[in-house]
């Protein structure tokens, strides 16, 4: 669960039931007095989750019962790290995001804008009676200034933008499987939770590929797209599908991608973004197991005091860019490239004089942290922040690291064992 879920605390049923007489008919009361519901039977957890978004987020919703039952605590889980995810790279408040697939119940962009003042959406869907009750639940809760409900007529297309909007993030809880065969298979091994029931009209549940395909189909068309969205992002429901949209990523050029996990209770799922910008998440949940390698660090034998002179003089050396924050604990440079100064040829041209300034279509930001580990013992760790060009960054790495490890007494191609 996300830290700033208010779902971290369990909801006591039997006061929601007070509060809701609608609920009441749904409690089943066990040992001890506990309060608890059927999570087999549809009609009480559609009526758990209507009560949930009224009780903590003041939001009126309604669906087919025979549509997917979103389970209020793992959408809104969804929502909070996008708002991380905004928060590390987007410099303004006022937030566009597209959710795809909608669906009857328009969660997304109610809890979105019921968190986020400043947050509007546009929302699509392929199915047209979904289309209607979305309409009725954005009405219903007067927000038809913030969220405009669309309806796609192509199933092939998944991006129908307007042509004057730029937007921030788009989202998406794709169908997980290509066929009612599969999804029978999933529940035998437990990929879909057999303790709840599993309602959603064959749009929601079905589509060609499974989501895999899904989402591959928007990584596809997101390549088109580019910059007209800053982060894309789906929900990923089987952990197999991971990897090879991770490959299917890199394979498409796509170096700023991110995955991490939402875990509600007994069930796990996965989120995957990526983005054609430089800015990188900072504090938005990702699992590094997945990260694209954009951090490297040398041990070094010696203080951290002796390798920040290194560090220094070498920066100052290659003309870069650089501020300084010293604390007790580590020494921080945020540093700034506008043209490689450290080839053999940038350098070889700097002993003739003859280098002339020159800036990259794509310069990078990076950070330097030093720390100290033990009395002879420091750390030196590069961040890649921004900036596309990962083989200059790379380059300027390990320019910096074999300078910085030859004055620290280490051999080129030797490691420091303690």
């Amino acid at each position: 669960m996300h830290p700033r879920s208010v779902f971290n605390e369990r909801p006591d049923f039997g006061q929601l039931a007070e509060r809701y007489d609608s609920f009441k008919p749904f409690i089943i009361k066990g040992k001890g007095d506990r309060v608890h519901i059927d999570f087999k039977d549809p009609e009480a957890v559609k009526e758990l989750n209507v009560c949930l978004m009224k009780e903590y987020f003041d939001i009126t919703m309604d669906f087919p019962i025979d549509s997917l039952c979103p389970p209020v605590p793992n959408r809104l889980n969804y929502i909070l790290w996008l708002q991380d995810l905004m928060n590390d790279t987007v410099t303004t408040t006022n937030i566009i995001g597209i959710d795809i697939g909608v669906g009857a119940s328009c969660i997304y962009p109610l809890l979105g804008c019921a968190n986020n003042p400043n947050w509007r959406f546009l929302a699509t869907d392929v199915d047209s009676r979904s289309i209607k009750y979305a309409i009725e639940n954005v009405e219903r809760n007067n927000l038809q200034d913030r969220i405009i409900i669309r309806y796609n007529p192509d199933p092939n297309k998944i991006f129908i933008l307007d042509d004057t909007t730029d937007y921030d993030f788009c989202m998406c809880n794709p169908p997980f499987y290509s066929s009612q065969e599969e999804i029978e298979q999933g529940l035998l091994n437990k990929e879909l939770e057999p303790s709840t029931v599993c309602q959603g009209s064959i749009n929601e549940m079905i589509t060609e590929g499974g989501e895999l395909g899904f989402i591959s189909r928007m990584i596809k068309e997101s390549v088109g797209l580019g910059r007209r969205i800053r982060w894309y992002t789906s929900l990923v429901g089987l952990k197999k599908t991971i990897q090879p949209l991770v490959r299917l990523l890199k394979e498409s050029g796509i170096s700023n991608y991110v995955v991490t996990t939402f875990i509600q209770g007994d069930t796990t799922r996965w989120g995957i973004a990526w983005s054609f910008y430089e800015n990188r998440p900072t504090s938005a949940k990702v699992l590094k197991a997945w990260l694209p390698k954009f951090t490297f660090e040398a041990e070094l034998p010696q203080d951290k005091a002796h390798v920040n002179s290194l560090v220094k003089e070498i920066l100052q050396d290659l003309d870069i860019d650089h501020t300084l924050d010293v604390t007790e604990d580590e020494i921080l440079y945020e540093c700034s490239v506008n043209t490689n100064t450290w080839s053999r040829a940038a350098r070889r041209q700097r002993k003739r004089q003859k280098l002339e300034e020159t800036h990259t279509l794509d310069p990078f930001k990076f950070t330097l942290e030093i720390s100290q580990d033990a009395p002879s013992i420091s750390y030196l760790h590069i961040a890649w922040n921004q900036g596309g060009d990962r083989a200059m960054f790379e380059s300027f790495w390990f320019h910096l690291k074999k300078r910085v490890e030859e004055n620290c007494g280490l051999d080129r191609g030797t490691t420091y064992k303690q």
